[in-house]
């Protein structure tokens, strides 16, 4: 049994070589995703309006009308701080159906009082929030994210995004999906340890970029932080090979197939999300 936290429905731009265009994926394409590969229930995600120029997902009102209140689907919703009182939409979205705040992709400093605005307002609701981290438009600097989670205690915070995991590295680097080996520690497993409400998503290519660079750092990551470490997929987007992460396999064949125990597989695939999702639904 698997749970993914990181999916979509609707338009995401290729980067694929070999894909050109747009992908659309409709609520019935995220069901034989589901079925085809054991998936018991996913997280769908909304993202702010026009924060990606590369994505066009069903967002917030539309999404929960998606959903319609079944019970594979959880609904995450993500207004935007740039409009007026966007605290108070996402308390209205909860009141309709919305489960977290999520994909927080905004193109802002995470210290902004807008953004914390609306991080206050989770935080008091108890929202899980899944925020995206890349450089250099969306919450790049780690360091400013390290002292707005000691401000929201009563959230869960969840990481995502090549800003994100590109710290799981002390040798920090402008390319956004490095290939060097772990050879010092980053910020990244800093946050971790001192927050214990923080966890980590392993979806698209950043989370896989992260843990195949180093493999036998990744089983010794994967093994300190295991009641932290989240299955994602990002599905519908595309792998650089044009496959489509989540049917592809690629984020539960590579835990697979390292060894790992199974406790801390199931931990990995299930156990973790449902610990997280379980308070909200």
């Amino acid at each position: 049994m698997l749970v993914d936290i990181h999916t979509h429905i609707g338009y995401v731009k290729s980067f694929a070589w070999n894909v050109k265009g747009w992908v659309l994926s409709r609520l019935e394409d995220l069901y034989d995703y589901m079925d085809q590969n054991g998936v018991d229930w996913v997280v769908v995600l909304s993202v702010p309006s026009h924060c990606d120029e590369f994505a066009r997902i069903i967002s917030n009102e539309k999404l929960l009308k998606v959903v319609d209140n079944d019970t594979r689907l959880v609904p995450f919703c993500a207004p935007d701080p740039h409009f007026y009182k966007a605290d108070e939409i996402l308390h209205k979205l909860v009141k309709r159906g919305c489960k977290g705040l999520g994909e927080f992709k905004i193109d802002m400093k995470i210290d902004d009082p807008k953004v914390l605005r609306v991080l206050e307002k989770a935080d008091e609701l108890g929202l899980p929030v899944l925020f995206h981290m890349e450089a250099p438009k969306y919450f790049y600097d780690i360091d400013e994210l390290d002292e707005v989670l000691d401000r929201f205690q009563n959230s869960v915070f969840i990481g995502h995004g090549p800003g994100w995991w590109k710290h799981i590295s002390g040798a920090t680097s402008d390319e956004a999906y490095p290939s060097d080996k772990i050879v010092q520690e980053g910020k990244l497993q800093n946050i971790l340890r001192r927050h214990k409400n923080v966890y980590a998503d392993i979806s698209a290519t950043s989370g896989l970029n992260a843990l195949k660079r180093d493999i036998e750092y990744a089983k010794k990551f994967l093994t300190e932080f295991q009641d932290r470490i989240l299955l994602g997929t990002d599905f519908p987007c595309l792998a650089s090979d044009g496959s489509q992460f989540g049917p592809n396999r690629y984020h539960v064949d590579f835990i697979k197939k390292l060894g790992l125990p199974q406790s801390i597989v199931d931990k990995i695939f299930r156990l973790n999300a449902e610990k997280i999702i379980g308070r909200v639904i």
